[in-house]
């Protein structure tokens, strides 16, 4: 089976062709992946302009594949801390009650987290899906979900995030 890969990226600059965006995706965002000093600087230097009632409000997504099947790419995006936190809300509930489902924060998109076989997991975002060992799905998640909430409360001071690390770590001891 393929290596998953899983990261975080933000939305740099508004577009108005999703065909563009996705032929030149370096023009439009950033990603932790590639680029980790750049997504640091461009929310340190826009961090009042991404602020709304007081919350963070970061437009972004998280890319996943498994070998060249591209599960969901740059074309897939919302407002990136609370998708990771529906994320990790839809994992505790699958750990939890065997089954799992929720929506992209502020878009008609589900996801899904089903059990496939006793080793295996079936994660589906819209029509594509992801058929992965247990072990690997929440070791590649909640590694990179840990990396995008410790860059928010570590390198960017934004310590109510405090809370998403905690439940990161509650969630790996269900496991």
């Amino acid at each position: 089976m393929n290596k998953v890969k899983v990261f975080s990226f933000l939305v740099k600059k508004p577009f108005t062709d999703l065909q563009e965006l996705l032929s030149r995706p370096e023009n439009y965002i950033i990603s932790i992946e590639n680029d980790l000093d750049k997504f640091i600087a461009f929310i340190k230097k826009n961090k009042d302009d991404m602020f709304e009632e007081g919350i963070l409000a970061l437009d972004g997504g998280i890319s996943i594949s498994q070998g060249y099947k591209k599960i969901i790419d740059v074309n897939y995006w919302d407002d990136l801390p609370t998708l990771w936190a529906y994320i990790l809300n839809l994992i505790e509930d699958y750990l939890k009650e065997g089954k799992a489902k929720c929506y992209f924060p502020s878009q008609p998109i589900e996801i899904n987290l089903k059990e496939a076989s006793q080793d295996n997991i079936i994660f589906s975002i819209g029509k594509n899906s992801l058929n992965v060992k247990k072990e690997i799905f929440f070791d590649v998640f909640l590694e990179q979900a840990s990396i995008f909430f410790d860059i928010l409360v570590n390198k960017l001071d934004l310590s109510p995030y405090q809370y998403e690390i905690k439940k990161i770590k509650e969630i790996k001891q269900l496991i």
